[in-house]
């Protein structure tokens, strides 16, 4: 069964079973994204470069801080504070 095939087999269903499934998968999506940004916070330490690409596009800068899920990222005379999952390492 493919993701189509899910999303058309969905109109079939009642608002209030969607609305079950919609908690289900929103609380599915924080637990990965809380998985990988503890899988990262040991992956990065204050001085690495890191990319991520925001809103105003691809960035390049180097970690000041680590924090639980952000992390605070220099870019310039700028500092961010980048979710740990959008950072790569360069």
């Amino acid at each position: 069964m493919t993701i189509d095939d899910i999303i058309r087999e969905l109109r079939n269903h009642p608002a209030d079973e969607l609305t079950r499934l919609n908690t289900a998968l929103i609380a599915e999506i924080k637990v990965q994204r809380s998985a990988e940004s503890q899988r990262k916070r040991f992956l990065f330490q204050s001085g690495d470069r890191v990319t991520w690409t925001g809103r105003k596009g691809i960035f390049v800068g180097n970690i000041e801080r680590v924090k639980q899920k952000k992390a605070l990222v220099k870019v310039g005379v700028m500092t961010w504070d980048v979710p740990l999952n959008m950072l790569n390492a360069v």
